[in-house]
């Protein structure tokens, strides 16, 4: 009688058991990540550029509304954390590599549960600059200096030994009469241009800008 009681409450204890259950609360993630990394030629991240994070309302720029702001730390990498899913527009406006600000502009996308690794090289945002320089009888001529200067640092009494001094990118006309540059794209620029032998600036001065990964070309005429 013992032995049938204790198996009759071994078979209750097992059912209630089994009528136990455990409620465990699964939370989906609704937003992702974001981590920008900037780096250099050589690989190595850039640090200290405020980069601004831009949330999209409108299909023009001044629709563009700015929701954060993050420094990039030694390793380069701008850490924006947990954003809701859809593209953004990332700007850094002067971001310097070899002594040259460069402006970095580009959209990402944010992916629902993931997390958004992009390492961007800065001196990728260039374009090319061809510039021809002639006389005034059509005649192109060569070792003409050239001196590409950021805009907001020029002014039309500035000699030669200033352009060459605070000029992003320098160069000389080649046989052909032209010199071909790499310069640093959406960067609005004035062109001076000087003798290479004597330095006398010549009075040719033309704004330009390219777009990345665009070409451009500029004639210039020297009387």
């Amino acid at each position: 009688m013992k032995s049938t009681l204790g198996l009759l409450t071994l078979i209750i204890g097992l059912l209630t058991a089994c009528e136990k259950t455990t409620n465990v609360d699964v939370l989906l993630s609704t937003s992702g990540k974001l981590n920008y990394k900037l780096i250099d030629d050589s690989g190595k991240g850039v640090p200290n550029v405020k980069v601004s994070l831009y949330d999209m309302i409108g299909s023009y720029s001044n629709q563009n509304v700015l929701i954060d702001q993050r420094t990039t730390d030694a390793a380069g990498v701008a850490d924006f954390g947990d954003l809701n899913p859809k593209t953004y527009l990332l700007r850094a406006d002067s971001v310097g590599v070899n002594n040259v600000g460069y402006m970095v502009q580009e959209y990402l996308q944010v992916i629902t549960g993931e997390t958004r690794q992009r390492e961007t090289k800065v001196t990728d945002f260039s374009g090319t600059l061809t510039v021809t320089v002639q006389a005034y009888n059509n005649q192109r001529l060569r070792n003409v200096g050239v001196a590409v200067i950021p805009a907001n640092r020029w002014y039309y009494s500035a000699n030669t030994t200033y352009a060459l001094r605070v000029a992003d990118v320098k160069g000389v006309t080649d046989e052909s009469g032209q010199a071909v540059l790499k310069i640093p794209s959406d960067k609005e620029y004035v062109l001076c241009l000087y003798n290479s032998s004597t330095n006398a600036t010549y009075n040719a001065y033309n704004y330009i800008r390219v777009q990345k990964g665009q070409k451009a070309d500029q004639t210039v005429l020297i009387y």
